[in-house]
C-alpha cells in the first residue's frame, strides 16, 4: 500500500481525486492511504437527515457520497483517506469498516485513554464528545473516504451543526484531553495500527 501526505487541500480537489482514482483502478492498481488536512467546510453524507442540516453555516456546505452525517472539516484535523481493494483482500464489505474504525479507535487510544467507538453513532467519543468521525464510500472498485480524527483545531465550526443528529453531542480534540501529540508521530500510529488491524501483505506501506 502506498501512503500519500498531501498536507492541506480543498475538500473538492481530494473528492474528485478519490473518485478518479477508484473509477480508474485495475486489478494490479497499488492500494492506497492519504493523510491530509482540508480548508473549513461542512460536508453531509447520504445518512444525513435534512432537518439536521442548518440553514446557514459560516463555511462551505458540500453534499458528498461517503456514509454518515453532516461534519466539519478544518486545520487541525487529521483526514485518513483509505482506497482499498478490499474484494482483492478476501475482506467483506461490514468487516473492512470495522477494521478500519478498530485501527483509528486504536491509534488515536493510544494518547488518550477512556475513547469510546460508537458504532451506532458512527464515532469515537470521549463520553459525549466526538474526537473522530467516520464516513466511507464502498464500491465494487474499492473503498475511499474515511475517517477525521480531531488533532489541533478551532472547535467553535463544531457548535453550528448537531453532531450525529445528537443536540446533547459535543465536539472535543486530542490537546483539549490533555495530549500533545505531534502530526507526525500521530500519522504514525494510525499507519501502524491499520497495518496491524488488517494484517495483510497487500497492507504494507511502500
Amino acid at each position: 500500500m502506498v501512503l500519500k501526505d498531501f498536507g492541506l487541500m480543498d475538500y473538492q480537489e481530494a473528492n474528485l481525486m478519490m473518485k478518479s482514482f477508484n473509477d480508474n483502478r485495475g486489478k494490479d492498481t497499488e492500494d492506497e492511504i492519504w493523510i491530509l488536512e482540508h480548508n473549513p467546510v461542512y460536508t453531509y453524507g447520504v445518512s444525513t437527515d435534512a432537518v439536521n442540516i442548518p440553514a446557514y453555516l459560516p463555511h462551505p456546505l458540500i453534499k458528498t457520497d461517503r456514509g454518515g452525517e453532516i461534519t466539519y472539516h478544518g486545520p487541525g484535523q487529521m483526514v485518513v483517506y483509505i482506497l482499498m481493494d478490499f474484494q482483492r483482500a478476501l475482506i467483506k464489505p461490514k468487516e473492512f469498516i470495522r477494521k478500519f474504525q478498530t485501527s483509528i479507535h486504536k491509534a488515536i487510544s493510544a494518547y488518550c485513554q477512556d475513547l469510546v467507538l460508537n458504532e451506532e453513532e458512527i464515532g469515537i467519543f470521549f463520553k459525549h464528545q466526538k474526537i473522530a468521525s467516520f464516513g466511507l464510500k464502498m464500491t465494487k472498485r474499492g473503498s475511499y473516504h474515511g475517517a477525521a480524527i480531531n488533532h489541533h483545531m478551532n472547535l467553535d465550526a463544531w457548535n453550528e451543526i448537531v453532531i450525529c443528529g445528537n443536540p446533547d453531542h459535543q465536539a472535543t480534540d486530542l490537546l483539549s484531553l490533555g495530549a500533545s501529540v505531534d502530526r507526525d508521530d500521530l500519522a504514525d500510529e494510525v499507519i501502524s495500527n491499520i497495518g496491524l488491524e488488517f494484517d495483510s501483505d497487500i497492507l504494507k506501506v511502500s
